[in-house]
């Protein structure tokens, strides 16, 4: 039975499925084994780990032949993923934590008997991730992502609603984003609609609701689009 927590800065699940594709997203992870070790391929690089940091936009896959791991997905924007980099990746696609800080963490994950969300702070806190106030935006930018978090959807004319209210053109707003958080404007966006799109599913059940209050055109391109950036199908994931 897979367990799932859905913050919106990041996610962890508790994940059974196996050998999913290669794939690409934004997402920065930190993947733990419980039990055996993963099978990582990262960029070029194949190896066994006991865990894993893998940086945003890097094409990977990871999977355990136990079947189940530890899996922390966090937005690009947000503070965690800036601690991540700054603390584990250090300009690296990818970094493997020192086999005692596997160890706390698989204890942690064991020994919890209070809620998901209390354990996955546990185990961010022993990591050093507080999701500390030292990611300095342009303020344009940090009111152009609290927008972006308030909307129900992200629709088609999201990069002029933007504009709008942060008062830049869209060749500025685009150079600022990029020059402020390493990643485009257009990319951020598509992030966002599947995340809305998995925040609606959790809050209402239906895939078809769910794709088209996220902006999606149908459910089939909003499953599409989970296997494509994801490496699973939409089902895997509802199967949670």
């Amino acid at each position: 039975m897979t367990e799932t927590l859905f913050e919106y800065d990041h996610v962890l699940m508790r994940s059974e499925y196996r050998t999913p594709d290669i794939h690409t997203h934004l997402a920065v992870h930190l993947i733990v084994g419980l039990g055996a070790d993963l099978q990582c391929t990262v960029g070029e690089s194949r190896f066994e780990a006991k865990a894993v940091i893998i940086a945003s936009d890097v094409p990977h896959t990871v999977y355990s032949y136990s079947g189940e791991m530890l899996v922390f997905l966090f937005d690009p924007a947000s503070r965690y993923a800036n601690e991540l980099n700054r603390l584990y990746l250090q300009g690296e696609s990818f970094a493997c934590p020192e086999e005692e800080q596997v160890r706390a963490i698989n204890s942690l994950w064991q020994e919890h008997k209070k809620s998901l969300a209390e354990t996955d702070q546990a185990i961010l806190e022993y990591l050093g991730l507080r999701g500390a106030d030292n990611l300095r935006l342009d303020e344009r930018i940090s009111k152009a992502l609290v927008i972006l978090k308030e909307m129900d959807e992200a629709p088609e004319d999201a990069v002029d609603f933007l504009c709008e209210r942060v008062f830049l053109s869209k060749s500025r707003l685009s150079h600022l984003f990029k020059e402020n958080l390493g990643i485009s404007l257009s990319r951020y966006l598509a992030w966002e609609k599947m995340r809305k799109g998995y925040i609606c599913f959790q809050r209402y059940g239906n895939i078809t609701d769910a794709a088209m209050m996220a902006g999606f055109d149908s459910p089939s391109h909003f499953a599409a689009t989970c296997k494509r950036m994801f490496g699973i199908s939409f089902s895997e994931y509802t199967k949670s």
